[in-house]
């Protein structure tokens, strides 16, 4: 059985193979790189280059006047308490955006044309534009101008890709200009001369755009970068990207600058509104106080109190003790009561609760609480010592609660006590209570109004102070958002990349050599070696013929040219393994044939006639590819006799057979094609014909029709010794394997043998081969042509121009 089953496509991987397609598609891969480098020439040609700049900024605000003040830095929370992501996001803001817009040259963008890229000109501009009133009717559309001299110019609107421009009208320089709405007027700058200089000026087509600041604005806001440097440092990075260098750095810086100067004036806001809310607020408690002090004046002349706040104050006082002695009681007795529901209840209890109440840590509560914790500890003991009805496991459960009982009636005890204390301070409290109320109306009034005027004037005293050092703070504030860095034009463009895009082009080029490559090696149909036949079947491997490197004669016969030629010792292989297929006694038979035209069946058939009847053997060969003949054309003779007069009783054997220059080599035609030639085949005088001929010859070679198109040779083939089939290399289609295993299973042909046929010698430097007989190698080649491509193997080194068209493609006058 076949070792593989054929396919589509190539499965395993045969680096021989892939050289070969390779080599053939090299032209393939020059044209690739050619057009990568070309594609990457254009992009770069015509790509306006994109510059970056950036600055660098450090956040962080302080007041110089705060460390003579020592201000509470809450006080200054809104300058200091922003963190770095929300300066970042302040920094790109609409807000910032607007501020570059009107601080650099922005609202009007001069461009000069070119045949495919248009340039901004930014402040490098031969002319400028002084807008008087803009119509928001021309926001964001070129206006066209062309200079005729230094002092006029043409002007117009460009609507969509048409270009109108008004060539009636002939503006001067600084002439007032009234377009749609708009008013503005046109002067030339200093740059002027230096562009008419270079020839850029006069007729050179320009355009100017009024832009729209809100969508300018929007625009930078989207384009600037802002991210976070060095977040400990506390450092920001501004980068802007622009097709003008000096447009990307001053806008870089102006957003830095801008940002700074954002930041200064809102923290000066921030401290004026300060100083006028303490303003408006020491007038309404300048106010208040007076009003106070005059309320106290007339309470004391009315009444005639001197100082009753003495009296009240100690009373106050006094009762504040009581109550916090209440409360402290209160707390010993909760702890206590808690204390003995633990006891009652055999929980395991501690000095921890009664450490709060402070006076019972070393008295004889303490002790009591300690002795019983031993005791339940010692219980614990006897029990994983004894048992549960041991005698001295039940007393010491006994000494436990007569301990918790005396623990528990000292707890009431105490309680008791502490409820005594606790009736004393309530009876003091009421007394001194009943004793406040008794003073006199008039004091508790007047203490009243001491202590609104006591608040009015401290809040009025806290406010000067505070006005004091605000309008310090205000006076000495300066900013420490430090611009630590500043833009530069930027000599290198950061796009396009001519490294990058050289590499990626190339790399596409190389892909897409490899891809073709790679394509061609999966989808290759050609059988290049023996090996690859032998894994698609089981016929025989016979041997392998290589390639010539001089043209063939016209008979077709190399073997007796150059007897010790590859190529002879290739047939003579041959010839030596037909021994091992079969070596009995008596005349041979031997067909041949393949499965398309072209694939040197022919070729063989003579030139294995030739190697055998070099070795002393009688040898014969008939025609019978009676649908094109060759055989006459091979020896170079008539074709008016042959098989076909024979097959059909009108000639004999005699007659028909041809001597060639060969010793012992003789043949026959096909002769006259006739109508019929598979039922002339199948004839039975055919097998008369050919026992005749064994009968005069050792060896009988059939030149047959190529099977794969018809099924004349097929009952030749079942017949003979020796069926030999015709595979050409890097010609015949793997497919054409089907037809030898079709021949093997379904026609049942016996010692079916394969030769490969040209094979170049060439292909050897790779170290490729397959022996056979006498071990001869054979790499493998193209051939191109029927009967052509066998040369003679000549080993000396190719020239430099043989070199160079290789590798163009151009082909010999035999190739």
């Amino acid at each position: 059985m076949p070792k593989k089953k054929l396919t589509p496509l190539n499965e395993d991987f045969d680096f021989k193979l892939f050289a070969t397609i390779a080599k053939k598609n090299f032209n393939f891969f020059l044209l690739f790189i050619a057009l990568s480098l070309a594609i990457a020439y254009l992009v770069l040609r015509y790509t306006n280059p994109v510059y970056q700049s950036s600055s660098i900024i450090k956040i962080a605000t302080e007041n110089t006047a705060s460390n003579f003040l020592n201000v509470s830095r809450e006080m200054m929370s809104e300058q200091n308490s922003l963190e770095l992501a929300g300066h970042v996001e302040l920094i790109r803001s609409k807000i910032i955006a607007k501020r570059v817009v009107d601080s650099l040259p922005l609202k009007i963008s001069y461009f000069l044309k070119g045949r495919f890229l248009e340039n901004e000109l930014y402040t490098s501009t031969p002319f400028v534009v002084h807008a008087n009133l803009i119509s928001p009717e021309l926001f964001d559309k070129p206006i066209l101008i062309k200079f005729s001299s230094m002092t006029e110019f043409k002007i117009g609107l460009q609507e969509g890709l048409t270009e109108k421009v008004e060539l009636s009208n002939n503006y001067v320089i600084g002439q007032p200009i009234k377009i749609k709405g708009a008013q503005f007027v046109v002067t030339t700058t200093a740059k002027a001369q230096e562009f008419d200089k270079n020839g850029d000026f006069i007729n050179q087509s320009y355009n100017f755009v009024f832009n729209d600041p809100e969508l300018a604005a929007r625009k930078l806001a989207a384009k600037v970068a802002v991210s976070i440097l060095n977040p400990d440092a506390r450092t920001i990075i501004i980068r802007f990207k622009d097709k003008n260098s000096n447009k990307a750095s001053d806008i870089a810086n102006a957003f830095a600058h801008e940002y700074i100067e954002y930041d200064a004036e809102r923290n000066r806001e921030a401290t004026s509104r300060v100083l006028t809310f303490i303003d408006n607020t020491i007038a309404a408690v300048d106010e208040d106080l007076s009003k106070s002090e005059g309320q106290i004046e007339s309470f004391r002349k009315i009444n005639k109190l001197m100082n009753p706040e003495l009296t009240v104050n100690q009373i106050s006082s006094k009762i504040w003790d009581l109550k916090n002695s209440y409360v402290d009681l209160r707390l010993e007795k909760n702890i206590l009561d808690n204390l003995r529901k633990d006891v009652e209840a055999h929980k395991e209890v501690g000095s921890l609760v009664l450490s709060l109440v402070g006076k019972y840590n070393d008295g004889q509560l303490v002790e009591a609480i300690k002795n019983l914790q031993e005791q339940i500890n010692k219980t614990e003991e006897i029990r994983l010592q004894t048992t549960v009805n041991n005698q001295s496991y039940k007393a010491a459960l006994i000494r436990v609660s007569s301990q918790r009982d005396f623990i528990v009636s000292m707890l009431k005890n105490e309680e008791a006590n502490i409820d005594d204390k606790i009736a004393k301070v309530n009876d003091q409290l009421r007394e001194f209570e009943g004793y406040f109320d008794t003073l006199p109306v008039k004091q508790a009034e007047y203490d009243r109004l001491e202590r609104v005027f006591a608040i009015n004037e401290k809040f009025y005293s806290l406010l000067l102070e505070k006005k004091t050092e605000f309008s310090i703070l205000a006076a000495g504030y300066i900013t420490r958002n430090v611009l630590l860095e500043t833009s530069r034009p930027s000599s290198t463009p950061i796009s396009p990349n001519k490294s990058l895009i050289f590499s990626v082009w190339l790399m596409i080029g190389f892909v897409s050599s490899f891809v073709l490559i790679a394509v061609r090696y999966l989808t290759y149909n050609e059988i290049t070696s023996l090996e690859e036949i032998e894994l698609y079947t089981d016929a025989i491997m016979l041997g392998i013929i290589p390639r010539y490197k001089r043209e063939i004669p016209v008979s077709q016969l190399l073997i007796d040219k150059n007897p010790k030629s590859v190529i002879a010792e290739a047939f003579r292989s041959i010839r030596t393994n037909l021994q091992f297929i079969s070596n009995s006694e008596g005349p041979k038979t031997i067909c041949v044939t393949s499965t398309i035209s072209g694939e040197g069946k022919t070729f063989n058939a003579i030139n294995l006639g030739g190697v055998i009847a070099f070795s002393g053997k009688r040898v014969i060969i008939l025609d019978l590819d009676m649908r094109k003949p060759k055989i006459h054309l091979g020896f170079n003779v008539e074709n008016s006799q042959g098989m076909s007069t024979m097959l059909i009783g009108k000639d004999n054997p005699e007659n028909c057979i041809i001597k060639s220059s060969l010793p012992n080599l003789d043949f026959i035609t096909a002769g006259p094609v006739p109508p019929n030639p598979a039922e002339l085949i199948i004839n039975p005088r055919m097998a008369e014909i050919i026992e005749s001929l064994k009968e005069q010859y050792d060896v009988v070679i059939m030149d047959t029709p190529p099977v794969g198109i018809v099924s004349d040779g097929i009952p030749i083939l079942q017949s003979v010794d020796y069926p030999l089939y015709i595979i050409r290399a890097n010609y015949s289609r793997k497919m054409f394997i089907y037809n030898i295993n079709k021949l093997l299973i379904e026609n049942k042909i016996k010692n079916l043998s394969v030769i490969l046929n040209g094979f170049e010698m060439q292909k050897l430097k790779y170290g490729y081969g397959y022996g056979y007989g006498y071990g001869y190698g054979y790499g493998y080649g193209y051939t191109y042509g029927y009967g052509y491509g066998y040369y003679e193997e000549d080993y000396s080194q190719p020239t430099l121009v043989d070199k160079l068209k290789s590798k163009i493609g151009i082909k010999g006058k035999h190739a």
